[in-house]
């Protein structure tokens, strides 16, 4: 039996270190911008507001196609950042094209093909929490986020796995880790509003 659990401390101890330092870089990603999300006040994330001025072909107006009007807007304007929202009504048509800390808006009115743009810049800590909280980042940013996620619970679950198997710390690192989790529901019961 001491032989299983030696073996079974050694494989979680290999397993929470490499995946500990794999995930090292995405913590250290989430934790930054969590902070930054939380403390935008540090004046580096003042919204920039720039508006202009676009004419649409009337064919695009006409009979619209979401599709070919975006890429006539995106190439008119020079944009990379996809179309997140589209709406369209008898006077008006607006596409939102989102990345994150930047969103470009543009209103269209059918009756002269005029568009308004308007583009908004809110910097890098709005950009590190948009990253954060996966606003407008794609697929592939929305699996790094899943994939972080369980980089940290493995690195968790395996941590508990190499304090089983260390006597001398059993005890105080169970202790410790009790009490944070009980600080947490504390902080959680008394300060959070309900």
């Amino acid at each position: 039996m001491k032989h299983v659990v030696r073996k079974i401390a050694h494989w979680g101890l290999l397993v929470h270190i490499y995946i500990s330092m794999v995930g090292f870089t995405l913590a250290l990603l989430f934790a930054v911008t969590g902070l930054t999300l939380n403390h935008q006040d540090f004046g580096w994330s003042e919204p920039r507001v720039a508006t202009s001025s676009i004419t649409i072909d009337e064919n695009l107006i006409n009979n619209p196609d979401q599709a070919a009007l975006e890429k006539f807007i995106r190439e008119k304007l020079g944009l990379r950042s996809p179309a997140t929202d589209y709406h369209e009504d008898p006077d008006q048509i607006q596409i939102t094209f989102a990345a994150p800390g930047k969103r470009t808006v543009v209103t269209i009115n059918r009756a002269d093909g005029s568009g308004t743009v308007e583009m908004e810049q809110r910097g890098l800590l709005a950009k590190l929490g948009d990253l954060h909280k996966g606003a407008d980042t794609g697929r592939v940013w929305y699996w790094t986020i899943d994939i972080a996620a369980l980089f940290l619970v493995v690195s968790s679950l395996t941590g508990m796995v190499t304090l089983l198997a260390l006597r001398t710390r059993r005890r105080s690192g169970f202790l410790v880790g009790t009490l944070g989790i009980l600080m947490v529901i504390l902080l959680y019961v008394i300060w959070v509003p309900k």
